[in-house]
């Protein structure tokens, strides 16, 4: 490639920059980073051929060898740039306050009427192991103020042995599959790709979290955590966010993990962690717990439900019914999942994985109603509240996807690939 081009031509953000003697020419089309190092892989030939189509006609202008600039040849064919991100760039870039202001603005999009979520959609099968199934989940959304649409698929190998829904990392490499893809709303083109891990692990503690803020005692600033793993540590960060706390209490049954997690989470939000025996002494006296495993079985009871406190779940095996069946306010995500299972060998999925037992979700307030103030939040400080952030929105995805998005580019984060990778040119 780099024998196609001179070194002093560039790209920068979908812009082609041509230098002429003193000036810069600027055209709209992708070519490639040709400076010592920065060689395309893929199709570098045909991108050169149409920088040097694009450096001539600037050569012929700046000489006054032509009054006006040339037809461009009917060969040429424009491009836009692509961002794959990473996991470390969403680690790196967005904060919890981001994701919460994100997505309080899209549950009052959705409200509003400015928002457009695909419901969750889950497909089930078995695989050549017994004790594994294979699910696909799927969901999406477009939000209008910021002209994002979204998909986020996820291709996951589940086992439900010892009473937990586990994902198996069996992709090469030990690795798991969840992708998010942007897309614009103006063109239809896409505009980033990376995959779900952080971003899930910050949404749904933000989603909880934000929860909270409507439905939780404002004077609560003592906070007990149900579980010690990836998500019980996206909603420590989540909750230490949104407001001042004096202790957060954490159980999990291996006293060694919850431990651990104390010390790594405390560092990390500046709030002190205490690791306690057993889930009653973690949740007696808080204001606020926040379950949150992977448990395919009843990790809060209702007789632990103290006046005043705001209990929030996401998985609906965590929580006993009759602790949202009692409750005051019982709100939820969304009201709506669709799960097509088909036969699962000897693996028998746990029941109302995505719901509350005798929970009815129809009459039920959503987070985005009580954002707008179409739905009340807390009236008083002996309400007992519970949220059940089931089940994800594909929305929550377009919101901190695109705030992901916005900055990545202006921080010049991530890997640029051509549009034209995954565009084509016959009518789908």
């Amino acid at each position: 490639m780099q024998r196609n081009m001179k070194s002093h031509d560039s790209v920068v953000a979908g812009w082609v920059h041509v230098r002429t003697g003193a000036a810069t020419i600027r055209g709209d089309c992708f070519a490639v980073k040709s400076a010592a190092g920065n060689n395309c892989r893929d199709g570098g030939t045909r991108y050169a051929a149409e920088a040097r189509v694009l450096k001539s006609c600037a050569s012929s202008a700046l000489s006054g060898q032509a009054k006006s600039r040339p037809a461009r040849k009917k060969s040429i064919r424009f491009f836009t740039i692509m961002l794959r991100l990473s996991n470390d760039d969403a680690e790196k870039l967005l904060t919890m306050g981001d994701c919460i202001a994100a997505l309080e603005q899209v549950y009052r999009d959705i409200a509003e009427g400015r928002a457009a979520n695909a419901v969750r959609s889950d497909a089930v099968t078995t695989t050549s192991r017994t004790d594994t199934v294979y699910s696909l989940k799927m969901m999406g959304g477009v939000v209008q103020s910021t002209g994002i649409g979204v998909v986020r698929i996820n291709s996951d190998i589940l086992s439900f042995a010892n009473k937990r829904q586990v994902k198996l990392p069996l992709a090469p490499g030990n690795r798991y599959t969840g992708l998010v893809l942007l897309f614009s709303v103006e063109t239809g083109e896409p505009l980033a790709i990376f995959p779900d891990g952080i971003l899930q692990r910050m949404r749904v503690g933000a989603t909880s979290a934000l929860a909270a803020r409507y439905l939780a005692r404002k004077d609560a600033t003592t906070v007990a955590v149900i579980g010690a793993g990836w998500q019980a540590g996206g909603h420590v960060m989540a909750i230490a966010a949104l407001r001042k706390l004096d202790e957060i209490r954490v159980y999990s049954p291996t006293r060694e993990k919850r431990e651990a997690f104390c010390r790594e989470m405390g560092e990390s939000v500046g709030v002190k962690l205490r690791a306690v025996a057993t889930p009653e002494e973690a949740v007696r006296g808080a204001g606020i717990v926040l379950c949150a495993t992977n448990a395919s079985q009843n990790v809060f009871v209702n007789r632990w439900v103290e006046p005043g406190m705001h209990v929030g779940t996401i998985r609906g095996p965590e929580l006993e019914p009759a602790v949202v069946l009692n409750a005051d306010i019982a709100a939820l995500n969304d009201r709506v999942v669709h799960e097509s299972v088909s036969k699962t060998a000897g693996v028998v999925l746990p029941k109302n994985r995505h719901a509350i037992e005798g929970f009815d979700v129809a009459a039920a307030p959503t987070l985005a109603e009580l954002v707008a103030g179409l739905a009340q939040g807390r009236q008083s400080a002996e309400q007992k509240t519970v949220f059940v952030n089931l089940p994800g929105l594909g929305l929550q995805f377009a919101a901190v996807g695109e705030a992901l998005y916005r900055k990545a580019r202006a921080a010049g984060n991530g890997h640029e690939l051509p549009t034209e990778w995954f565009t084509e040119d016959v009518v789908p």
